[in-house]
């Protein structure tokens, strides 16, 4: 009886062994991965400070955006193989809950960290993201098919409007297709930054539904960067369930925006997805303060030859019409509103539209409500 207690106590010292061996191995393991954590932070926090230079010195070259976004996927990938190690630690529970709760905070805090650098950067012109090959155009339209951008929260420039009676204006009817001249309620609308615009709202709405449209809808173009607004002349609200359309001169002295209010109640604003207002508003406004100056230029024709695809099939299929309002929105999105796409959207967009956006960036567009 005592030999077999002794065996007994002996297979239980083994396997008080054994478990002390596997904790400490565990162990070990931790505080390798807490160091190569630990490290890789110190390398991103490198990264940071050496575009920070690059940006300062205003003449980064292509080679170095190469080199910056081939270190950054290489991040990206360390990221994740410590991710994977983690799931498979836990999976076969070799690690404590605290431990693994704190360097999987970590490593968020990481990809975190990464996708502000890009999103700084995006701002100073300096566009860094995994690129993908797309044959096709990824969206339908990108008004409706990107997220809802802008709230109506969102910080806008509007300051006073005053009613300047029923006056006979020049409207584009779209139920016709033409144009025409209507009594409409105008309401001059004006704006912190100097510009001003008229709300034309045709007869067929009361005095007091004119209003209503002017209170509601004022505030949201003042959410629109001043370079949007400033070729606008008027804003024209009729009845109907027509779309939106933007008309202009080619001398630009008639430049408008129609609604046509059955369409933007039903269609835009009510939408199990977001309101898309301000989305459609970028949109028309790009056509009469952004089209007129890109068009036609070689700068734009040569990046469009060089993304080499379209982000809609709208704008492939109107290539000389439509490519610069389909875009515009996800342009604002990227340098402006990152946290509001997601990571794997903004390597989609940057995939299409590069070229796009650097020629964007050449042109000085004020946008700085979007900051």
């Amino acid at each position: 009886m005592r030999n077999c207690k002794y065996h007994f106590l002996f297979i239980l010292l083994s396997i008080s062994c054994s478990k002390k061996d596997e904790i400490n191995e565990l162990n070990e393991t931790i505080i390798s991965l807490q160091s190569e954590i630990s490290n890789l932070n110190s390398e991103i926090n490198d990264y940071a400070i050496q575009i920070n230079q690059l940006v300062s010195q205003n003449n980064i070259q292509l080679g170095q955006i190469n080199e910056l976004n081939t270190q950054i996927t290489g991040f990206e990938n360390q990221i994740q193989d410590y991710i994977n190690q983690l799931e498979v630690l836990t999976e076969s529970n070799e690690i404590f809950e605290t431990n693994n709760n704190s360097l999987t905070n970590q490593l968020n805090d990481l990809q975190e960290q990464l996708y502000i650098i890009q999103s700084q950067s995006a701002e100073d012109g300096v566009y860094l993201f995994n690129r993908i090959e797309i044959q096709d155009p990824p969206f339908g339209g990108t008004m409706w098919d990107l997220p809802d951008l802008i709230q109506s929260s969102d910080y806008t420039v509007y300051s006073t409007s005053s009613y300047e009676g029923i006056i006979d204006r020049l409207f584009y009817d779209k139920t016709i297709s033409d144009f025409i001249t209507y009594p409409a309620h105008v309401y001059k609308v004006n704006f912190g930054d100097g510009l001003s615009v008229d709300f034309e709202i045709h007869t067929e709405f009361t005095r007091e539904e004119a209003l209503n449209l002017e209170q509601k809808y004022a505030p949201l173009m003042g959410q629109l960067g001043k370079e949007l607004r400033k070729n606008i002349k008027s804003i024209e609200f009729l009845k109907g369930n027509e779309t939106a359309s933007a008309q202009r001169s080619d001398d630009l002295n008639y430049a408008n925006i129609t609604f046509h209010s059955d369409w933007l109640i039903n269609t835009v604003e009510n939408r199990p997805d977001g309101d898309r207002t301000e989305e459609l508003f970028i949109h028309e406004s790009a056509h009469l303060s952004i089209d007129p100056y890109v068009y036609g230029q070689q700068g734009w024709i040569d990046a469009v030859i060089q993304d080499g695809n379209y982000l809609s099939t709208y704008a492939r299929d109107n290539p000389d019409s439509e490519d610069v309002a389909e875009i515009f929105q996800a342009y604002i999105a990227v340098k402006y509103f990152p946290e509001r796409i997601s990571k794997s959207l903004r390597d989609v967009i940057l995939s299409v539209c590069l070229n796009r956006f650097k020629y964007f960036d050449t042109m000085g567009f004020d946008l700085k409500i979007y900051k």
